[in-house]
């Protein structure tokens, strides 16, 4: 079967000139849809609704009996830190609880201002703010919190990474 040259041609010419043209419609498409969407009207802003607001005071936590089970939780440990840094512990435990708190480097317990005995506020929370040792060894060591009230006790425990 032969294909004459001028009938080839013609394919490609008409077959180019219709590439051209869904190429230039998809352009003036592109165009179009960026003018529309950048035309959009900006969304409205909430304006709050005053006469809606609870104005009521938040109530004050409510006081547990002094013999209640007594728990406690790490809400926040510093960790990675480096030696030579602070670090920060916050526990949340019983309203009004005597707590502790030792760190132990290698066997060796951390010796800091920071590291002294609280009581946690009316919400149960108490944290602790220490400086690493400059000479703590880098790697993984307990941070030890006791909470108690007069007769009931938790310990909590987090491991704090000390790197150099």
């Amino acid at each position: 079967m032969i294909i004459h040259t001028h009938k080839l041609q013609r394919t490609i010419k008409r077959t180019l000139l219709a590439m051209g043209i869904m190429l230039l419609l998809a352009i003036i498409g592109g165009v179009v849809y960026v003018y529309l969407s950048g035309r959009s009207p900006a969304p409205k802003k909430a304006t709050p609704n005053l006469e809606s607001i609870d104005s009521t005071p938040l109530k004050a936590p409510t006081q547990q009996p002094v013999d209640s089970v007594v728990g406690a939780s790490i809400q926040f440990l510093t960790t990675p830190v480096k030696a030579g840094e602070n670090a920060t512990v916050n526990v949340h435990t019983n309203t009004k609880a005597d707590c502790t708190i030792s760190v132990i480097y290698a066997k060796t317990p951390a010796v800091d201002s920071g590291l002294i005995k609280k009581q946690a506020d009316a919400y149960g929370s108490v944290s602790w703010t220490w400086t690493v040792a400059t000479d703590a060894p880098a790697g993984s060591w307990p941070v030890k919190v006791t909470c108690a009230n007069t007769k009931k006790s938790a310990v909590v425990e987090g491991n704090m990474v000390v790197t150099k």
